[in-house]
């Protein structure tokens, strides 16, 4: 069994220990991930995936209805809807 150490409220997040979660995203959402870390950078903020991810994370709406509202847009979508490009 493992323990997790408490981790102060006023920590910032990017000197919080880290937790390891493996994931695997269809390619046209890893493309689009990776499109939004370009345009991030393009608008002068470096980032990474990593990072980006966890920000959206944090952003993600708390209230059960709007979580099961994106799920089932991202469950009825298409590759395409998945470009930021605009292309097929």
């Amino acid at each position: 069994m493992t323990s997790r150490r408490r981790i102060s409220a006023t920590t910032p997040l990017r000197d919080c220990p880290e937790s390891n979660v493996g994931l695997a995203f269809p390619l046209p959402i890893s493309d689009r991930l990776d499109a939004l870390v370009s345009f991030a950078e393009a608008s002068g903020d470096r980032t990474n995936r990593k990072e980006l991810l966890a920000s959206l994370i944090l952003a993600a709406p708390s209230e059960g209805h709007e979580l099961v509202e994106a799920l089932r847009k991202y469950r009825q979508s298409s590759a395409g809807e998945a470009r930021l490009d605009g292309r097929d």
